[in-house]
Order: structure tokens, then sequence, then C-alpha cells
């Protein structure tokens, strides 16, 4: 018996220097197998009833509308464009007749594009008369950058910028009295 008791303790002190499980080569020597950093996991009969996760609520509102609003233009959408495809179809090239002057949205093939073009966008003279002005403002502006730096450098050569004037005292004010007694 006394060597039963003997074997079952060396046994449980052979156990605490284990070195897979206490890690001997860290210097864990008289640690318990179970470390204060490990917790305790005890795995019931049957799956997992409990598994914390992000919640997926918003990820998949948001999927959900995006799919709706999508299919609620996209369904329309599709449908016209295939409606105006088949039963109008694209204009086809002819001859202008005698003293007809075609329009600009006349010249774009597909019925939706001069649609576009002559209700939506800008006439072409419209957008050069556009174009026109920023050019004429950028040309002023360069115009004046150089007249400034003209008269910048005339300025200077001169003498005759706005850092030479002082407003000078008036000759009443002086008071010329320290000057009469000049020994006081």
């Amino acid at each position: 018996m006394a060597g039963m008791s003997l074997l079952r303790a060396v046994a449980g002190f052979a156990g605490r220097f284990n070195t897979i499980r206490s890690g001997f080569v860290k210097g864990h020597f008289l640690k318990t197998p179970l470390q204060p950093n490990n917790a305790v996991v005890r795995h019931g009969h049957g799956k997992a009833m409990f598994v914390i996760k992000p919640t997926q609520f918003y990820d998949r509102r948001f999927l959900r509308l995006l799919t709706f609003y999508i299919l609620l233009t996209g369904i329309p959408v599709t449908a016209f464009i295939t409606f105006v495809n088949v039963f109008i179809g694209e204009a086809e090239l002819a001859e202008i007749p005698e003293g007809h002057v075609p329009e600009y949205w006349e010249y774009y093939k597909h019925p939706i594009t001069r649609w576009i073009v002559r209700n939506v966008l800008d006439p072409p003279e419209k957008d050069y008369e556009k174009m026109m002005a920023v050019i004429q403002i950028e040309s002023e502006k360069a115009e004046m950058r150089g007249k400034q730096l003209e008269v910048r450098r005339l300025m200077r050569e001169r003498g005759d910028g706005p850092w030479y004037f002082y407003e000078t005292v008036d000759k009443n004010l002086i008071d010329h009295s320290p000057k009469s007694t000049p020994d006081n």
C-alpha cells in the first residue's frame, strides 16, 4: 500500500514536470497544467447553443433596400429602352429635303439620345458662347496681371511707389520753443 501511494505521488509530481503541458522550456516548473490565463471549456452533447458573432441586420437591410431600389428603377428603364429599340428603332440616313435646315439634335442616330440632346443638354451654340466667355475672362485676367507687373516695375524703377509717401506733420504744429533757449 505504501508503495502504491508513493507511486501515485510520484506520478502526480511527474505530471507537473511534463514539458509539453507546463512549458518546461519557459521555466514554469511547479505550475499546474491548468494555467490561470486559460479557462475551462465545457462542451455539451449537442452543438454550441450560443455563438457570439456580429449582427448582420444592417448588412441584410442594406442589401434588401439596394436590390429593391435597383429593381424599382431598373425594370421600368429596361422595359422603356426595349420598347424604344423594338418599336421605334434607330434613325436611317436619308437625303435632306430641299430648303430644310436640320436641327442640331437631328444628327444623332438613337431616339433616346436625340431626346436627351434636345431637351436636357444645352445647344452647341450656347456651349460655344459659354466657352468664349470663359476665354474672354481669362484673357482679361492675363492682361490685368501684365499691367500690374508693368506698374510695379515702373514704380520700382522711378521710386514713386506708395512706400515712399508718408504723411508729413503740419509746420504750424511744430514746437520751436526748445530751440529758443538751448541751455535749459
